[in-house]
């Protein structure tokens, strides 16, 4: 089953950030992948979450990361008209002001 799921950044200044993902398939994929673009430099521009991740690295500035899932649903089948996992995704980014998403 596939998830969307939230990444939320606090920073030692107080500052706070979110991130609105999905996950086809298994979440700990997913998470590992995440934390890959956290650890290796060629890969600081994987993701929104990933770019802010180094920046604030860069900065030197210490920071919670705390992650919890929004939903889980469907993917997309072969004969739908649309992706329930995609519509899920994109619900609830608009709404929230701190996040980070350039969708």
């Amino acid at each position: 089953i596939s998830s969307v799921y939230q990444a939320d950044v606090l920073t030692e200044d107080g500052e706070s950030y979110s991130y609105i993902g999905l996950a086809e398939g298994d979440f700990k994929t997913r998470w590992r992948n995440h934390n890959k673009s956290f650890r290796a430099d060629r890969y600081r521009n994987e993701t929104e979450l990933s770019k802010l991740i180094w920046e604030l690295k860069d900065k030197e500035i210490q920071y919670e990361l705390n992650w919890k899932t929004l939903a889980t649903c469907k993917s997309y089948t072969a004969g739908s008209k649309f992706c329930n996992l995609c519509l899920t995704e994109k619900l609830p980014i608009p709404k929230n002001k701190s996040c980070i998403n350039k969708r």
